[in-house]
């Protein structure tokens, strides 16, 4: 018993410190990232630290193939950087180099775009003169491209659209519009579609001696919970009498949508099952039996489990009475 106890607490800990560890990594990102930003040397060497130390951090090949990425991006920055201020040339009496050109903005520097259908806007550039450029580095977080930029024939503009986001998460990508030696960055982020989540019962009873009964977890998410068997929910709080176990993951088909369906109709909720983006899940609740010396043995007891993905929450009611 001592050895199990000993190994439970130990895989435990191991969870904690897995998510802390991705917490810490996208800390580090996210402070990379802004670093990136400021279009100097010094800026873009701390940020290529802080997105090395990230990739230490994370334990995901994805994760450190976008740490990468972003390490590629800022070493090209500072060729570029370096280039354009002759860096290690000699040093001789030359004419004042022509000033470049001090009319320089954008309309904005941030758009925001719902994630549940396509989107698109114009943004106004207001230049001397019609050389100016812009490019498009690769997704936030590694993730793809997924906008869509071009300059208006007048060069007075560039339009910025999207397609309908069909993940959850929310996606974010900028654009970088360059005039002579000045930038203007352009943060594009697009939300995800929303979140769903519900169970194909919203209360289930249980007699004294308690028992077993399996529940059916609805979600459309993308989040990944590491902590909960990589699924894409997870239990938020529930009673200390209750003992929950995630059994093997359902793919969703008729039958076992139909079942449910004619099983629990009165939820309302068995519908979300026939969702074509719903993922299923089977969550076995175990359920204490009431001593008789204990005050509930006459009154029943009431309790309820909090279900969450993402900023969605779902709660069952659990009543155990005679």
């Amino acid at each position: 018993m001592n050895r199990l106890l000993k190994l439970f607490t130990f895989l435990l800990l191991l969870s904690v410190s897995s998510v802390g560890y991705a917490q810490s990594g996208d800390k580090l990102f996210m402070e990379g990232q802004k670093l990136q930003q400021t279009m100097t040397v010094p800026s873009q060497n701390a940020a290529i630290k802080k997105f090395q130390a990230a990739k230490i951090v994370y334990t995901t090949a994805d994760k450190k193939k976008m740490c990468d990425n972003q390490i590629a991006i800022c070493n090209k920055n500072i060729a570029s950087l370096r280039k354009g201020s002759g860096r290690g040339s000699a040093r001789t009496t030359t004419p004042a180099p022509t000033i470049a050109p001090k009319a320089f903005s954008l309309s904005q520097n941030k758009v925001e775009f719902v994630g549940d259908k396509p989107g698109a806007v114009n943004i106004k550039v207001e230049a001397e003169t019609m050389d100016w450029n812009f490019t498009v580095p690769a997704g936030v977080e590694g993730m793809d491209n997924f906008i869509k930029v071009t300059r208006s024939s007048d060069a007075k503009s560039i339009d910025i659209a999207v397609d309908k986001n069909d993940k959850t998460l929310d996606r974010e990508q900028v654009v970088n519009v360059d005039f002579g030696d000045k930038r203007e960055v352009v943060t594009v982020r697009q939300f995800g579609k929303p979140v769903t989540l519900s169970t194909n019962a919203n209360q289930l009873t249980f007699g004294l001696k308690g028992g077993n009964k399996t529940l059916e977890i609805y979600t459309n998410s993308d989040s990944i919970i590491t902590s909960n068997n990589d699924l894409t929910w997870y239990i938020e709080s529930k009673p200390d009498w209750i003992v929950t176990k995630v059994e093997v993951k359902k793919k969703k088909g008729f039958f076992g949508s139909a079942f449910s369906a004619l099983k629990e109709a009165v939820s309302g909720s068995a519908s979300a099952a026939s969702e074509e983006d719903v993922k299923i899940s089977n969550l076995k609740l175990t359920v204490s039996a009431i001593a008789k010396s204990s005050p509930a043995y006459n009154t029943g007891r009431k309790g309820e489990i909090v279900f969450a993905s993402q900023d969605k929450r779902y709660r069952v009611e659990i009543i155990q009475e005679k």
